[in-house]
């Protein structure tokens, strides 16, 4: 879905509006974030217009205060207590508000985060009797988008085989896409620690995002990238943003 500079259709806008404001019911919003993760596009614009949204909802707060201090003013002074009682109501909510919006803005982290991360695509999934069909199956979870479902089924494999490369990494990309992103830290630690891996470089890259997520700019610094890595240059940028 592409977005066009703030020309949205109001059915869009009504969506991100009940995202930003914590109205949209859990089932949908499961489904709306599952779509910011695969539309770079939608979530650049949703960036755009969500300071835009809570300045239009403390702006009504305003306006609130606005009209109860000229209803105080035209009002006799035996019944200004309950105007006065519901004007502290009316600042109470603005100071909330404004508390609420500071707190869940993003940090340039996950703003980072959010602009770079894209999920590992997996692996093919075998039509015919596969060798592992236990990894084969939480691997169509995790291509259906059901993280938690595959995180679940590969974190029990890994006990079994803790030396698999390929059950370790998988299971930190699960855990990212479901967005534990803490959890999946040690795990990328491992895996771009073992550089005889064929998923070395990718588990740096995507370990260098957490990282980045946490605002742990001193960890950034440290994961190590080949010049010759594809990802060497985009962390580049991404900590050139970050200074």
């Amino acid at each position: 879905m592409g977005m066009k500079n703030h020309n949205l259709e109001q059915e869009e806008f009504e969506r991100m509006e009940a995202y930003v404001l914590g109205t949209m019911p859990t089932l949908e919003r499961e489904h709306y974030e599952k779509r910011l993760r695969a539309d770079a596009a939608l979530r650049a614009e949703l960036e755009q217009q969500q300071e835009h949204i809570h300045a239009v909802e403390l702006g009504g707060v305003q306006r609130t205060l606005r009209e109860l201090a000229r209803v105080q003013r035209a009002t006799p002074v035996t019944s200004r207590r309950w105007v006065s009682y519901l004007k502290v109501a009316a600042v109470v909510t603005l100071v909330l508000a404004s508390a609420i919006w500071w707190l869940s803005r993003p940090t340039t982290g996950e703003q980072l985060f959010a602009e770079h991360f894209r999920p590992d695509p997996g692996l093919p999934v075998a039509m015919d009797a596969s060798e592992d069909p236990a990894f084969d199956d939480a691997m169509v979870d995790y291509k259906m988008q059901a993280f938690a479902a595959a995180r679940e089924k590969w974190s029990s494999q890994l006990k079994d085989r803790p030396g698999s490369d390929t059950l370790r990494y998988y299971t930190a990309m699960a855990a990212l896409g479901a967005g534990d992103i803490p959890g999946a830290v040690p795990l990328l630690e491992k895996a771009s620690a073992d550089t005889a891996s064929p998923f070395a470089d990718k588990a740096a890259w995507y370990l260098f995002l957490a990282y980045t997520h946490a605002g742990d700019t001193a960890h950034a610094r440290t994961v190590p990238f080949d010049p010759a890595s594809p990802f060497a240059a985009r962390a580049a940028t991404i900590q050139h943003a970050l200074r």
